[in-house]
Parts: C-alpha cells; sequence; structure tokens
C-alpha cells in the first residue's frame, strides 16, 4: 500500500465533521508552503542577481540558475 493510499484510507476512517475540519487544516497547510516556495525562489533570485550583478542574464535562464538545486547560494 502505497502512502497515499493509507492516508485515503485514514480519511475514510473518520466521521465527516472530522474529515471537513482536516480538509481544511490541509488547505492551510498547501497554501502555507506554495506561499514559503515562491518566497525561497525570489530570494534565490535575488542571490543571483546580487552575486553576478557583472553578468546579464534574461529571466528564463536566471530562474533556471536560482532554481538549480545543485547550486548553493550565500544568501546574504
Amino acid at each position: 500500500m502505497t502512502l497515499e493510499e493509507v492516508v485515503v484510507a485514514k480519511l475514510q476512517q473518520l466521521p465527516e465533521n472530522a474529515r471537513q475540519q482536516l480538509l481544511v487544516l490541509i488547505d492551510v497547510w498547501i497554501e502555507q508552503h506554495r506561499a514559503a516556495d515562491t518566497r525561497d525562489v525570489q530570494r534565490a533570485i535575488a542571490a543571483v542577481q546580487s552575486t553576478w550583478a557583472t553578468v546579464t542574464l534574461d529571466q528564463k535562464t536566471l530562474r533556471w540558475v536560482a532554481e538549480d538545486k545543485e547550486l548553493e547560494y550565500e544568501l546574504g
């Protein structure tokens, strides 16, 4: 059984009102993490821009460099 299947099975065991409350909490959690992901990308882009200020990069390349998991940046 996959993790997703286990979670779905657990959700199905909950009474309807508890399931609805949990789904609201999950929605809040998802929104918080989406916002955090966006902030992380913006911070990485800013780090690349300040570090490589002498190199002109188009937005697509800049975003690719900022999101590359193998590169490390000092986020001053």
